[in-house]
């Protein structure tokens, strides 16, 4: 299966070359899930805090279906 993967702020630099508005297109096999995504990435697992699909907030057991989109932010810190 096929899924876009766009990262944000820090996590940009997990991209692989050649890449196109900060997004990765990734080949997985089926049945693979939202950790198999950032683990492909070689992004340790705690820099991968938010997980987003669309309208959905995504945990790492997430499993995942052809032509998702998937957002990954870093930890958010405000004050």
């Amino acid at each position: 299966m096929t899924v876009r993967v766009t990262l944000h702020a820090i996590l940009r630099k997990f991209l692989p070359p050649n890449t196109v508005d900060h997004t990765a297109v990734l080949e997985l096999p089926d049945g693979a899930t939202v950790a198999d995504v950032i683990t492909r990435l070689g992004i340790p697992p705690k820099h991968a805090s938010m997980l987003v699909s669309g309208d959905d907030y995504l945990k790492p057991e997430t499993p995942l279906r052809d032509g998702q989109q998937v957002n990954v932010f870093p930890p958010l810190a405000g004050g």
